[in-house]
């Protein structure tokens, strides 16, 4: 099942890579694995030690370059990892954990990832997001569930470049990243020549 969906935006790499330029970039993410966690307040430390990243606040995400905690509720949060690490970290949990209440569900097959990048990026993502992605509003390290070109995602900014990471249903992976390849084409529009000098 999650070959089949990471095939999905396999066959759109050309049509990404070549509305990609120096302005924006778009490109698929690998195939991740993905642990929706829920705990109570009381088992966070354990958990955060058990996952090996820090608890993020509200709307944050904390990363350590291979793993990612991202904040989604007030007791929910999605931790992104190796695929090959899914099983090992459940089991992690749910020996650091034993007897408190929480659940820790592997959902690696949810969800598809999508990067976009470039100084023009938050440009193209206006076009289609409703949250204020203004730098005052929204920079890195944050993270926010919205609607990107009507379809419910996952946002978060990594950098300051800036990038997005956008991780949607396999369904609507293909659609959102054609819509985003559109938004993206004025951006790889020559400039018009102005008349020439007199």
């Amino acid at each position: 099942m999650a070959d089949r969906h990471a095939t999905m935006l396999d066959g759109l790499a050309a049509d990404m890579a070549a509305a990609s330029g120096e302005a924006v970039t778009l490109g698929a993410l690998p195939p991740v694995g993905q642990i929706t966690f829920r705990g109570e307040p009381a088992c966070l430390p354990l958990a955060a030690a058990a996952f090996g990243t820090g608890v993020p606040a509200v709307n944050r995400f904390e990363s350590d370059g291979a793993r990612a905690a991202l904040w989604l509720g007030p007791d929910e949060w999605l931790l992104v990892l190796p695929r090959a690490e899914v099983a090992t970290t459940i089991a992690r949990f749910d020996m650091a954990l034993a007897g408190a209440h929480f659940a820790a569900v592997d959902t690696s097959a949810g969800r598809l990832g999508l990067e976009l990048s470039g100084p023009m990026a938050r440009a193209v993502m206006e076009k289609s997001c409703h949250i204020d992605l203004h730098p005052r509003a929204f920079g890195p390290g944050q993270v926010a569930q919205s609607t990107v070109a009507r379809v419910p995602a996952i946002l978060l900014q990594r950098d300051g470049r800036p990038t997005y990471w956008i991780f949607v249903r396999p369904s609507f992976a293909q659609y959102l990243a054609r819509w985003l390849i559109d938004a993206m084409a004025e951006y790889r529009l020559a400039p018009i020549a102005g008349p020439a000098p007199t």
